[in-house]
């Protein structure tokens, strides 16, 4: 067969050898097609197998029907790419384990200018808000958002993207052709419209929890910044903050309240010098001067219009933490009824949100 990417494809879906190896056998044979055609005793030469492991490796390439699967993968909504292709990201051949390739669903963008945006996936209705605020925004400005499509944070981050009709790539824990979690189908499909899912993983390989760290030093290495929203004392977001900071990258972390287990990765990384997000007008044109893109343009906060003195004193009530309608008419003198009116108002406005029954937060 003399396509090359059939070749590529092989050794990309090869279980044989580990994801280390393969970057060594590259780097020693050149290419895959050299890899397919090598002899036991040129594997054995190039001391990255042992005898019995070159064996097993040549037996399973011979009943590997090239042609065929290769074929069969072309006709799926799938692709590849590796590290012997010159679209594979500059920024992953950089680092330390880089993988030799990609399965992805989706187009790749050209991973300029791309802002992660991680956090806990049992998040706060604030860190939800912020999420989608930040990936919306940035997405608006050009920045493309990286996130792994888990519940919470990246679910948030991802729609915001998409709702600006910006680019967002999502790198997964499991095959591209498995949804984790399952409810996120439909983001899934929008995400693959507005960019692209990826993983280094086997077609349906499950989502077990070992992949989910490793996946992330492709996250912050495809990334120029990495946003933490909200993130426990030892969770997978600070695994990506700690890879980011070993690859060079800037991380700029929400704070949060003391006492907080949702703040309490976030508030360490602050301790340890990372950047803070106190002002989402002022983060967006600190990076968009850093960028050189409109330097003088000014951000401008959105403001509302039609909203009465009573509602403005209730709005000033509320927090980006919930708060219930009990705890407003304690602070205030204003009757049941006419509390519901003041909060329906603003609830319509999109100024609060219901985040559990008769508890909200601040949207604005």
């Amino acid at each position: 067969m003399s396509n090359e990417l059939a070749y590529q494809y092989w050794f990309l879906q090869n279980e044989d050898i580990s994801y280390g190896r393969k970057q060594k056998l590259i780097e020693y044979f050149y290419n895959s097609f050299n890899i397919y055609t090598a002899s036991i005793n040129e594997l054995i030469a190039s001391g990255l197998m042992m005898e019995t492991e070159a064996k097993k490796f040549i037996k399973n390439r011979s009943v590997f029907d090239l042609e065929k699967e290769y074929e069969k993968f072309c006709r799926s909504p799938f692709s590849f790419i590796t590290m012997e292709d010159l679209r594979y990201p500059e920024k992953l051949a950089n680092i330390y384990d880089k993988p030799y390739g990609l399965f992805y669903n989706g187009n790749l963008p050209d991973f300029n200018h791309c802002i992660a945006i991680v956090g806990a996936r049992r998040c706060s209705a604030y860190g939800k808000k912020l999420a989608f605020e930040l990936g919306n925004r940035l997405a608006k400005e050009g920045f493309t958002i990286i996130s792994g499509m888990a519940r919470g944070i990246d679910t948030h981050s991802h729609r915001g993207a998409i709702e600006a009709e910006g680019k967002t790539v999502a790198v997964l824990g499991s095959g591209c052709d498995v949804i984790y979690p399952p409810e996120n189908h439909l983001i899934y499909e929008e995400i693959v419209q507005n960019g692209a899912v990826m993983s280094e993983y086997q077609m349906g390989s499950a989502p077990i929890a070992q992949n989910f760290p490793r996946r992330n030093r492709i996250v912050s290495a495809l990334s120029d910044i990495v946003i933490v929203i909200e993130a426990r004392e030892k969770s997978g977001s600070l695994i990506t903050a700690d890879l980011a900071l070993d690859q060079g990258k800037d991380i700029y972390v929400v704070p949060g309240r003391i006492g907080d287990s949702l703040s309490e990765g976030c508030n360490r990384l602050i301790s340890q010098g990372a950047g803070i997000i106190y002002n989402v007008d002022a983060f967006l044109n600190e990076i968009l001067e850093r960028y050189g893109m409109d330097k003088n343009k000014k951000i401008l906060k959105n403001q509302r219009v039609n909203i009465s003195l009573e509602e403005k004193k209730i709005l000033s009530l509320f927090d980006y933490y919930p708060k219930s309608l009990a705890t407003i008419l304690e602070q205030t003198n204003i009757d049941y009824l006419n509390l519901l009116t003041v909060v329906y108002s603003l609830e319509k406005q999109g100024l609060i949100e219901e985040v559990f029954k008769n508890n909200y937060v601040k949207f604005c």
